[in-house]
């Protein structure tokens, strides 16, 4: 990212005839624009942290449902046995 210069814009405004105090509130509006909802970065470090706590969290949601699949498949398979011995 690029960095805006404030006290240079309010300068050039000043050289160009604009009273101080409105030179500056410009500058400070133009630049309070351009930085507005730019990440910086401890928010990135803050939101890796983030994803690594939620890629630890979905695997052990994997692991539980691969555990629940195969209980899942065991009882679907005594079931096909037991009613294969009942009605064979």
């Amino acid at each position: 990212m690029t960095t805006f210069d404030t006290l240079a814009a309010a300068r050039t405004l000043e050289g160009a005839g604009m009273d101080p105090a409105q030179a500056a509130a410009v500058t400070e509006t133009i630049r309070s624009a351009a930085t507005e909802g730019v990440a910086t970065r401890s928010d990135l470090a803050e939101l890796r942290g983030d994803l690594a706590e939620l890629r630890g969290d979905l695997g052990a949601m994997e692991a539980r449902l691969t555990w629940r699949m195969v209980l899942v498949a065991g009882a679907v398979t005594a079931l096909v046995t037991a009613l294969d011995r009942l009605l064979g």
